[in-house]
């Protein structure tokens, strides 16, 4: 199973909602694992870019 990943989601500047793709990492519990948020960006180029440089790419 892959460590890292980019999912989209759904935030607001202000009062206008906007599209955020969150990378996030994946945490192993005893039972079950759990995705935690790293960071958001406006477009999928700049999580791209983050994403690769966790990775090591």
């Amino acid at each position: 199973m892959e460590r890292y990943r980019i999912i989209q989601g759904h935030g607001y500047n202000g009062c206008i909602p906007i599209t955020v793709y969150w990378v996030q990492v994946r945490e192993d519990g005893f039972f079950s694992d759990k995705w935690r948020n790293i960071k958001g960006f406006d477009t999928y180029k700049r999580a791209k870019e983050l994403l690769e440089i966790l990775k090591g790419k």
